[in-house]
Parts: C-alpha cells; sequence; structure tokens
C-alpha cells in the first residue's frame, strides 16, 4: 500500500491550492482526480488546430486583484508577469431579441428613493431578494437587478444568503484590477498540478474512504488503495458527503443539506467578420434559455470572437442551444471555428449557509479531514482558495 502525508480528492482550484499549501510545508501530497484533466471549473479550452493558439473559458472567465491568497500563489509560482488585463466592455441586456443598455432599464426615480435604505439596512440574515429589492426598488430588482444577480453563479440566485454573493475584499494596488492570463486562467491549476515533488492522478475515481487506526485509507479503481495521515476532500458537495459518510456519517448528513445545481456551458468562437453585435463584455438576458453570455472580447484576438453562453439545465439540446446562439449573436453558429462543451456543478446557498458551514466545521474540528470547495465560503475563486489555506494551517495548527 502506497503511503503520502495527505491525499487529496479533487484536482480542480480547491484541491490544487490545498496541495500548493501543503508542499510548501514539506508534506508528501497525491491529488486524485476522476476527469481526465486537473482545472475543475477553471476550464480552459484550447482547441489547437481548429483555432491555433486560440483560447476561451468555460468556467471561471476572471480575477480581481482582491484576490489575495490567489495573487500569492501566482508569486509563489513566478507567474505575475503573466497576468493579461480585461480591457473595458460593456455589458449589455437581452431584451426579447434585442441588446439594450443595462442603465436604459432602470428605473431611475425607484431607484433614487430606495437606495437611502442601504445606510439603515443590514445584509446579514437577508437573502438576495429581500437585501436589494429593498435597496434598489421591487421593480426594479424584479425588471434588471435579479437577472444580474443571477449572472452571477449562473442560476436563480434571489434565495442566496445577501452577503455570499458580493464580499468587499482588500485590492492590491500593484495588481490590475481584473485580469486572466496568456493562456488562459486554467494555467493556474496547470502549473500547481505540474510542481515538483506533487503526484497528481487524472482518470481515477475513489471508490471509498475508511480509517485504520489514525489514518485514512483511500481506495481508487486504477491505483488501489492508499494510507495517508490527513485526507482533504475538495469535490462537489454531493460526492464529498458520499464520501465521508463512512468514517463521519454525522458530517456527511450535514454536508447533504446542501444543494446542487448543474449548469450548461457551451462555448464557441467565430470569425470576427461573422459576428454583428457590438464589442461587449457580456450579455444577461431579461428571460431566456440561458443566465449569461461571457464574451472573449475583453481580451481581444484578432481573428476570432469568443461567447461562452451558460445555459439554464435541461431547457435545450445541443443543436437548440446552437441555434439559440446564432440569433443573439447574429452568427451562423455552424459556422464556428470552435464549439466546446461542460457542465459545472455548483452549489445552491440559502439563508443560514453560515450556520451550516459553523456545523460542518465543529465536526471536523480536531481531526486530519479537510473540506474544501465552493460550497463553503463561496463560489468565487478566491473564496475556494482561502477555504484551503485555511484548512491547511488549521491541520497545521
Amino acid at each position: 500500500m502506497r503511503e503520502h502525508d495527505i491525499v487529496i480528492l479533487g484536482a480542480g482550484i480547491s484541491g490544487l491550492s490545498v496541495a500548493h499549501y501543503a508542499l510548501q510545508r514539506g508534506l508528501s501530497t497525491l491529488v486524485i482526480e476522476k476527469a481526465e484533466r486537473v482545472g475543475g471549473s477553471m476550464h480552459t479550452c484550447r482547441p489547437g488546430d481548429d483555432a491555433p493558439g486560440y483560447w476561451l473559458e468555460l468556467g471561471a472567465h476572471t480575477c480581481y486583484n482582491s484576490y489575495s491568497n490567489l495573487i500569492g500563489i501566482l508569486t509563489d509560482l513566478g507567474m505575475i508577469d503573466r497576468l493579461v488585463k480585461r480591457e473595458k466592455a460593456p455589458y449589455r441586456m437581452l431584451v426579447g431579441n434585442e441588446l439594450r443598455s443595462i442603465p436604459s432599464q432602470i428605473n431611475f426615480l425607484e431607484l433614487a428613493i430606495s437606495v437611502p435604505r442601504i445606510l439603515f439596512t443590514d445584509k446579514a440574515g437577508k437573502s438576495v431578494r429581500s437585501y436589494y429589492s429593498r435597496i434598489v426598488g421591487p421593480r426594479n430588482f424584479e425588471r434588471v437587478f435579479s437577472h444580474l444577480f443571477n449572472a452571477v453563479p449562473s442560476q436563480d440566485a434571489s434565495g442566496f444568503p445577501a452577503d455570499i454573493l458580493f464580499k468587499k475584499r482588500p485590492r492590491r494596488k500593484d495588481i490590475l484590477r481584473s485580469f486572466t492570463l496568456t493562456n488562459g486562467l486554467q494555467s493556474v491549476t496547470d502549473a500547481i498540478a505540474d510542481r515538483p515533488g506533487l503526484s497528481v492522478e487524472t482518470g481515477t475515481k475513489v471508490i471509498g474512504i475508511e480509517l485504520s487506526g489514525e489514518r485514512f485509507v483511500t481506495a481508487t479503481d486504477r491505483a488501489g488503495r492508499c494510507l495517508s495521515r490527513y485526507l482533504a476532500v475538495a469535490t462537489p458537495v454531493t460526492e464529498a458527503a458520499r464520501l465521508v459518510g463512512p468514517v463521519n456519517p454525522e458530517l456527511a448528513d450535514a454536508l447533504a443539506g446542501i444543494g446542487m445545481v448543474s449548469i450548461e456551458s457551451l462555448g464557441v468562437a467565430l470569425g470576427a467578420d461573422l459576428v454583428s453585435v457590438e464589442r461587449i463584455a457580456g450579455i444577461v438576458p431579461r428571460e431566456d434559455s440561458f443566465f449569461s453570455v461571457v464574451s472573449r472580447d475583453t481580451v481581444p484576438a484578432g481573428r476570432y470572437r469568443g461567447f461562452t453562453f451558460h445555459f439554464k439545465p435541461g431547457q435545450a439540446d445541443r443543436a437548440a442551444k446552437l441555434q439559440r446562439i446564432g440569433e443573439v449573436l447574429g452568427a451562423p453558429a455552424d459556422a464556428a471555428a470552435v464549439v466546446a462543451e461542460r457542465h459545472n456543478l455548483l452549489p445552491v446557498f440559502s439563508t443560514g449557509h453560515r450556520d451550516r458551514v459553523r456545523r460542518i466545521d465543529d465536526l471536523t474540528a480536531g481531526t486530519n479531514l479537510l473540506l474544501t470547495g465552493n460550497y463553503l465560503g463561496g463560489v468565487a475563486i478566491e473564496d475556494c482558495v482561502s477555504r484551503s489555506k485555511h484548512e491547511v494551517g488549521r491541520i497545521e495548527g
């Protein structure tokens, strides 16, 4: 049986940031990932010969200079010189089949009456709907802002805790305000996975975990069994609940209370001369089969223009999605040089989530079991990295 100091289940940014911090502390580290690639929701499509040198994001799209822990990892990896500025471009709202400016859809009289309430309205314990409808006005919320908020996690965000969806973080003035990387955001996870001394096994499914004395035994379908002092679970929450059940049933029950939703993302790259819409950062529809469109116009590529549509689950098959993409872009989608698809799993938050996380932390306190992922502190990249840093710090302490 192989032995490592720590075994990490999941090779998204959450699991690989655990690996980064574990390697810094001299721990022998193994990462196990059931997919054939690392990165998870940091998924950069690099089509190669179909569009040489081009890339398109299918998951996370942007990083910010408020992501201090991620920036710390980039610094450790010597990647700060690979940051690429995202250029400014407008967002548009899709009303029917017409693109409109977002301000044109806002009732500014209602907004002016409502905004002063921000001075004496607390976010704590309130949902996105209950808090922001008071701040922007109920009609503005239903007509405009609810759709903008839904676009952030690509799901109905009305029931999200208001203090989780948006967070204020200190900004690094020496770092670009919003950025990507020269070869896309997956470059971060690729670089961590390539670190000397780190073992990464992709295409490997974890069958189960158990305790042998004070050590964890992880059984896989390809690489047999592995013994470790520490175990980090960095999978989607439904999988995390299944895995920890045999070693901590109460923890599994707490995790099972967090819902998940599948986001169906379809990205296309077309010749720039084929697309009739203006240069944009993204599109938010008022009512449609998708939550949002994120454009690569903020990182121009000359010959191509790229767009990733984040569709609502079960709304349409691939052909119908491509047809809708063509209608929105005013371009023949069947002429796309690149068509790439990914399904991402994201958590569904509700008010009281912080209490649930405190319960989860109580159940892992004093153990060598680490839990990290986008279902704990929030769905932003920095939320995932910060949670991973906290967990490695906890076991070190």
